[in-house]
């Protein structure tokens, strides 16, 4: 038996493993229910685009997004609704 510990190496995650992640969470947030948002994930950078109510629930879902296996990085474009300027 070895004393040592062995280093692992991160598992590749794709895209649509990445969007289905994403999406699953930001869907499966009761406090996201009256957000309109999009997810787009290409080589591990999500994009957040759409309208959520307040700040809050926009870094709420970029906060959920980033928790995700294989989120390198958000881009958060969601706007505050009714607002025309992005938030």
């Amino acid at each position: 038996m070895f004393g040592g510990a062995f280093a692992q190496l991160p598992v590749p995650v794709d895209d649509e493993t990445i969007f289905q992640e994403v999406d699953g969470a930001l869907r499966g947030s009761d406090t996201l229910a009256q957000a309109h948002i999009d997810v787009r994930a290409k080589d591990g950078i999500v994009t957040l685009s759409g309208s959520a109510p307040t700040l809050e629930h926009i870094e709420l879902a970029g906060s959920l997004a980033a928790r995700i296996r294989g989120v390198a990085t958000v881009q958060n474009d969601i706007r505050v609704a009714d607002r025309p300027w992005r938030a």
